[in-house]
């Protein structure tokens, strides 16, 4: 399991494949590292993602919902926020990049999937947005993790895909290169496209006023590093590899 440092009074984490989305490893593990709150948390959940923009703010309201209530108002959610303590809230990766913030004013988190479709679109920065409408939160005094996602060494798209980014007005000359055509059987000097998810993620921070020194980015890079499930890797036709967990426990 990875950890973050975004303050005392919460728990940030990426699992890795040991642990998956499994709440009870991932409460035991939690407890491990931090032996004070075992006993605290009530328990956790997480969105089914569908590569949206789409942001749900949490409450003890949606908590006391039927569970058949609340897997509906899930659907189609990438992005999670709560002021809600003792809960475990995240969300689902498996080379998308996962982004925690944490507000300190207002003891309020949230947990965003930010793949590339997620990414063009800004969700992480409505995301913060929902927090500033719904907490009052200032970007200025957040601290940020950017968690276990696949690098710009392996993150190779077509030329498509850059030029969404292109088209959303992202400056793909600072967040991107060309480099070999990877997995090729017999080389040629072809090139592709390759994008840095995670510095355009850090970027989208930075513009909302997080200051840089708030932002901590994980190296791992989840396609090479096989503690972790690659969907690129992994995923071939109807076989399907598993998911790791990124979120927060808020104390």
């Amino acid at each position: 399991m990875e950890l973050y440092n975004l303050g005392k009074d919460i728990v940030a984490f990426t699992t890795d494949r040991t642990q998956g989305r499994d709440m009870d490893l991932i409460r035991e593990t939690i407890f491990g590292h931090f032996p004070a709150i075992e006993g605290r948390i009530r328990g956790g959940l997480y969105p089914h993602q569908t590569h949206t923009d789409h942001v749900l703010h949490i409450t003890e309201e949606f908590l006391a919902l039927p569970e058949e209530d609340r897997k509906a108002r899930l659907e189609g959610i990438d992005a999670v926020i709560s002021d809600v303590k003792n809960i475990i809230f995240g969300i689902s990766t498996a080379d998308c990049i996962p982004v925690l913030v944490y507000d300190p004013e207002h003891h309020a988190a949230a947990a965003i999937h930010a793949g590339w479709k997620g990414t063009v679109k800004r969700i992480v920065e409505k995301s913060v947005a929902k927090m500033q409408t719904t907490f009052g939160t200032d970007p200025t005094k957040c601290k940020a993790a950017i968690g276990p996602g696949i690098s710009l060494e392996s993150f190779e798209v077509g030329d498509e895909v850059g030029e969404a980014f292109r088209n959303e007005g992202f400056d793909l000359a600072k967040v991107s290169t060309r480099l070999p055509k990877m997995n090729v059987v017999h080389p040629t000097d072809e090139k592709r496209l390759h994008l840095d998810l995670k510095e355009i993620n850090r970027h989208q921070l930075l513009l909302l006023g997080v200051p840089v020194e708030n932002i901590e980015i994980n190296p791992i890079d989840t396609y090479t590093d096989e503690r972790f499930f690659s969907a690129r890797r992994e995923q071939k036709g109807d076989v399907k590899c598993g998911r790791i967990l990124s979120g927060f426990v808020i104390l």
